[in-house]
């Protein structure tokens, strides 16, 4: 019972990781998407007296608020989902244990750079674009490092999932 409740456990951590990338991408896109001409007339009678590169910047900003909102609840969520799935995987040992450990210290270093890439990210949320590299680089840099821990933490999950589905 503890390896199908640790499986539904997996399922609802890489299921919404998966859907955290999609909302956050939806987020930005969003304000392109709104102010096109695909827009709602109203949406653009409102906003007729700004600016169309501050629509788009005030726009962009909210979507990046939502996204950082979204990932520093999401990684409560998900230190409680790790602190869960290794318990409930303890006994087993080996790679069962290894790989969600990995995904829990990968949660908690994501967790400690949350900070710094929200500050560079507002910070360059109504910077004009495109961006100079000086300004670009540090944040590209953090994000990347975001985006490849995330794909290591549902490697690993994937892993650990395959592992249990291999069992007798």
């Amino acid at each position: 019972m503890r390896w199908k409740l640790a499986l539904l456990l997996l399922g609802a951590w890489v299921g919404v990781l998966a859907g955290s990338w999609v909302m956050a991408t939806f987020n930005l896109r969003a304000a392109d998407r709104v102010l096109g001409p695909g827009g709602r007339f109203e949406l653009a009678e409102k906003l007729a007296g700004v600016a169309a590169p501050d629509r788009r910047a005030a726009l962009r900003h909210l979507g990046a608020e939502l996204s950082r909102w979204m990932f520093s609840s999401w990684a409560v969520v998900q230190l409680g989902l790790g602190a869960a799935l290794l318990a409930l995987l303890w006994p087993g040992g080996g790679l069962s244990r290894l790989l969600p450990g990995l995904a829990l210290v990968v949660v908690l270093a994501q967790a400690a750079a949350l900070g710094p890439l929200a500050r560079r990210g507002r910070a360059l949320d109504f910077v004009p674009r495109p961006l100079r590299p000086e300004d670009a680089r540090p944040f590209g840099l953090l994000h990347a490092a975001f985006l490849g821990a995330d794909v290591l933490k549902a490697s690993a999950l994937v892993g650990t999932a395959f592992l249990l589905l291999r069992r007798p």
